[in-house]
């Protein structure tokens, strides 16, 4: 691994300023359910050093690649750039902000940028999504391996969150019971869990206070990480189908929902507690993601953002996955069986696990370290 002075200077380098001119392109995929609230921060340990101009800070993603030790190949017809290293295989298009990474979708906060032949990102989208996702040890100071787990039922109470109906299921009866489900098998092995509801009442009478009281109950605890269990539904749609994972959306960035038609701009230029953990909280969502698409066999609805107001307050990572959708007939019927609901938790457990794996793995210090090497795999 590059000593840090050596590292630093590097990624330095790769910062190039855009000049200031039109805006890039919106994003293609819209969210599929409205975002709670909240703001982010920009500042990992070791932050790039950067002008500022109109248009942000951009990353060039050939020099990214080296850095990262991966090769890089461009398709002009789509003005798409892969970046591969036989482990990891990251694809960013032009003017759009999905992106791919080991073949699961991921949304950045801004769109990629084509300029004088190179394609950008944003520092942000590098350093705070993309780096962790593959290269994790060169992210500075990882947390410590988990050992307290926070699990949140989404909803409670006489808020029921999503319904079917037809089949006379309630969202917050389900995620009870998935986070039941999941309690058992994480404390069986060896984990201790803390559950931010264990019956059907709300932490408070009012939303944004039951919101804040779950990142609270977490941090008392001293969660190492907090995975907020959610299901989701587009009604009157019935035929949508798939899996969400949400993260907190970084500082200066906007969250998925602002880039639909007719929203507003979401940015917020103050950190909250929860970005401190932004690179943290993307390698656990891509863990989470890729472990409930497995398992499930679930349509990869992406990797996301939002400013959550449940996930804001946190001092640990923290995702909120939405597993599938309670307005399709064909996941909700799944869905009211248990086997199905444990083969989400068991699902559940193994992102947990990964991640968990993968953290364990950067503080296990290499025999000889190499100034001129790579950056360690992921």
């Amino acid at each position: 691994m590059l000593p840090a002075a050596i590292r630093l200077a590097f990624l330095a380098a790769l910062v190039l300023p855009l000049s200031a001119g039109a805006e890039p392109g919106l994003g293609r995929a819209l969210p599929s359910r409205p975002a709670p609230m909240a703001p982010s921060p920009s500042r990992l340990a070791a932050p790039l050093a950067a002008q500022r101009f109109v248009a942000g800070d951009y990353v060039s993603l050939r020099e990214a690649a080296g850095f990262m030790g991966m090769r890089t190949s461009w398709q002009e017809k789509e003005r798409r750039l892969t970046l591969s290293d036989g482990r990891n295989k990251v694809v960013v298009e032009a003017d759009s902000r999905e992106a791919n990474v080991d073949g699961l979708r991921l949304f950045l906060g801004r769109p990629a940028v084509l300029k004088n032949g190179v394609l950008y990102v944003t520092k942000v989208d590098f350093e705070r999504t993309l780096l962790a996702r593959v290269r994790p040890g060169s992210v500075p100071a990882p947390p410590p391996r988990p050992r307290v787990i926070a699990l949140d039922p989404g909803h409670g109470g006489s808020d029921n969150g999503m319904e079917n109906k037809r089949l006379g299921l309630k969202e917050k009866i389900l995620t009870l019971d998935v986070a039941e489900r999941l309690q058992k098998i994480l404390v069986a092995r060896g984990y201790k869990v803390v559950l931010t509801r264990t019956d059907d009442r709300p932490l408070a009478r009012d939303k944004p206070t039951d919101f804040r009281r779950r990142s609270d109950l977490a941090n008392r605890a001293g969660a190492d990480l907090f995975v907020s269990i959610h299901f989701n539904s587009l009604y009157p749609d019935t035929r949508t189908s798939g899996t969400e994972t949400y993260t907190f959306t970084p500082q200066s960035q906007r969250s998925d929902r602002a880039w639909s038609p007719l929203e507003a701009d979401d940015t917020e230029r103050e950190p909250v507690p929860v970005n401190r953990y932004d690179p943290w909280s993307a390698l656990l969502g891509q863990m989470m993601h890729r472990e409930v698409i497995a398992s499930l066999k679930t349509l990869d609805r992406g990797q996301k953002t939002m400013h959550s107001a449940i996930l804001r307050g946190l001092n640990c990572p923290g995702v909120l996955v939405e597993s599938i959708f309670l307005s399709n007939e064909t996941e909700a019927t799944r869905a009211a069986t248990p086997q199905y609901r444990q083969q989400i938790a068991e699902a559940l457990a193994a992102g947990i696990e990964a991640y968990s794996d993968a953290i364990a793995a950067l503080h296990v210090k290499p025999a000889r370290a190499s100034a001129v090497s790579s950056l360690p795999p992921s």
